[in-house]
């Protein structure tokens, strides 16, 4: 699975390609929030079950059910009635679907249940750029989160930022007044 920081910046990328919208600021912060709290099922590993349980992680709350279920409940506490528009519901969802493709195009684990609860069977990409990034517990784990770090830095790091170049450049365009619009009529 990418990092936490990984799954934040792809939320961030997304809200980024929703630049024709006017999106409340805390978008961002809910965005990045939605693409990482399906991980939250990784604290079910202390209670001990099974790798492949339906609650495990990369399980049920890494569904596309889960996704929407995330977003939605984000969508409506996280905005006031009138800044809750179909823009901002959409970025929170797309967002929160990252995370479960995201950890698809990982090597390692057991696969991620997308189709939950509707199918049982974990999914994993057949290209699988990105690394595991496992926590840094002790000094022997250090080298490889590292290393998936660099590889987070270059799978998601690099198209996020380009994303996000794209983005500005196109709301810096689309800005500038046109030559008509910007030479006022003579009487």
């Amino acid at each position: 699975m990418p990092s936490l920081l990984g799954h934040a910046v792809a939320g961030l990328a997304i809200t980024s390609a929703f630049h024709r919208e006017k999106l409340p600021r805390r978008t961002w912060a809910l965005a990045a929030v939605c693409a990482m709290a399906p991980d939250l099922d990784w604290f079910v590993g202390f209670l001990h079950v099974h790798r492949g349980h339906a609650f495990n992680h990369r399980g049920a709350a890494h569904s596309l059910f889960a996704a929407l279920l995330i977003a939605t409940v984000v969508f409506f506490l996280g905005f006031r009635r009138d800044q809750r528009r179909w823009g901002v519901g959409l970025c929170l969802a797309v967002a929160a679907v990252s995370h479960g493709l995201l950890d698809a195009c990982t090597s390692g684990g057991v696969g991620v249940a997308l189709f939950m609860p509707f199918s049982d069977t974990r999914w994993a990409c057949v290209w699988q750029p990105g690394w595991v990034a496992p926590l840094p517990m002790g000094h022997e784990h250090v080298h490889t989160f590292l290393a998936s770090l660099w590889s987070e830095a270059f799978w998601i790091g690099l198209p996020a930022l380009l994303m996000a170049s794209w983005g500005r450049l196109i709301r810096r365009v689309s800005l500038r007044p046109a030559l008509s619009e910007a030479v006022p009529e003579s009487l």
